[in-house]
């Protein structure tokens, strides 16, 4: 079910004979260069700025053609977007008042990313979205490659000589316009540091989850193409695209990779698709030998020799919980430091995130949110759209322990609004 949020009457015929705009596509653009324009937004040191300049345009587009639909589930991410506003009660200074406003902008930029492509079917099919998606997959493969061999580089943006030198004595600041490549760990006893790539994000974490979410998009892809050599050059892709995620040493993301893949190959089991789940299968064996012998393992949990990241998390959570239980409906509206654990709580995890900033109620409506997607999507039993129904699936089983950022969100939430398009009109997945 979707509603239309247009006045309806004589005024609203009399501005669409005034206007041409009124009813007109929405143009394709303000939504694609998000995603095709990523390597160029990345390097002019805009990716914090650009999410929310587009996300404008967009809302000016749909203010002049008036003509907008809501889809039912929508309406609950929108719920959470006025519930943060709402958490505002708790900011009490201006720096958390920038906390709060980073944080929120976030999740108000993608829900007017899926607002537009919910009514912007004349220009946007779902080719031209998922297209957009695996470019942001091959610019975070690439950008990963050129991590491992510069991983001490950082690139100096155009935005950097804009920027007053008082803000660019803030640290968040300058890892906006002096991104780098990679993240550089060297913890106390190892002989060698550990290079995760990170870039076109600020954290290896933040890589790994995009990986995660965005890897299923490429099989989707792969399967509605036709070509032949389209399929072949991106398996291609994705096995060379292990040695950076590999390098991420990001548990989580191979659990979130995990959990969609099995919930591809049980659907395909639950339909008697015997040679689908065959070959699936022997991918799934074939990429855990490989990871075994090449040693993936072995780094990974040899890294955790040095950093104890399991149990840091567990004493932040169990920190987490408890403060927010001081203020179980609001939060507080952004991070805080915790001097006992030596780490923010309201971070580590987009569970945790939405807890401590907007109370239970707004990590009820995101979770809701999610699971009515999730629900109301059921249906689509193609190939390719199991595979974007598996990226739910996979925010699910790495919520936990990642907090998602603009593009990560943005990966969730369109991949669930293109299911729902393509439910409510009609259009193959």
């Amino acid at each position: 079910m979707s509603v239309d949020i247009t006045p309806k009457g004589k005024n609203n015929r009399f501005l669409a004979a005034m206007h041409p705009s009124v009813n007109a596509p929405l143009p394709a653009w303000p939504l694609l260069t998000l995603f095709y324009g990523l390597p160029v937004i990345w390097a002019l040191g805009l990716l914090q700025f650009a999410p929310t300049i587009l996300s404008m345009v967009m809302i000016i587009c749909m203010i002049m053609r008036r003509n907008v639909l809501v889809h039912s589930t929508l309406w609950l991410w929108f719920a959470l977007m006025f519930w943060g506003v709402v958490c505002l009660v708790s900011i009490d200074t201006a720096s958390e008042f920038l906390g709060w406003f980073q944080r929120y902008m976030n999740i108000f930029n993608v829900g007017i990313y899926a607002l537009y492509y919910f009514n912007a079917r004349e220009r946007i099919p779902h080719r031209w979205l998922l297209g957009g998606l695996l470019s942001v997959w091959i610019t975070m493969v690439v950008l990963g490659y050129l991590a491992l061999i510069f991983p001490e580089f950082r690139l100096r943006t155009p935005m950097s000589f804009i920027m007053p030198g008082s803000l660019l004595n803030n640290e968040l600041v300058r890892t906006y316009v002096y991104p780098a490549m990679a993240e550089v760990q060297r913890p106390w006893g190892v002989e060698v540091p550990y290079y995760r790539p990170s870039a076109p994000f600020n954290y290896a974490n933040s890589w790994g989850l995009a990986y995660a979410l965005l890897t299923p998009v490429v099989f989707a892809f792969m399967a509605r193409v036709n070509s032949t050599a389209v399929k072949i050059l991106l398996g291609l892709a994705l096995v060379l695209s292990l040695v950076p995620a590999v390098a991420t040493s990001n548990r989580g993301m191979f659990i979130g990779l995990g959990a969609a893949c099995a919930y591809v190959l049980l659907r395909l089991l639950m339909r008697g698709d015997w040679r689908a789940v065959g070959i699936g299968a022997v991918l799934i064996v074939g990429t855990v030998t490989y990871l075994t012998v090449s040693g993936a393992v072995e780094q990974i949990l040899g890294r955790q020799e040095y950093s104890d990241s399991t149990g840091g998390r567990a004493s932040l959570y169990e920190l987490t919980f408890a403060y927010t239980l001081r203020s179980p409906f609001v939060g507080y509206g952004t991070s805080q430091m915790s001097e006992s654990v030596g780490v923010s709580m309201g971070t580590q995890g987009q569970v945790w995130a939405l807890m401590f900033c907007f109370g239970f109620v707004g990590l009820s409506l995101f979770l809701l949110y999610v699971i009515s997607a999730f629900v109301n999507t059921w249906h689509i039993d193609s190939l390719s759209g199991l595979w974007i129904h598996s990226v739910i699936v996979s925010a699910l089983a790495v919520m936990v322990f990642y907090s998602f950022d603009v593009m990560q969100l943005t990966v969730l939430v369109l991949s669930a609004s293109l299911m729902v398009r393509s439910r409510m009109y009609g259009e193959g997945l």
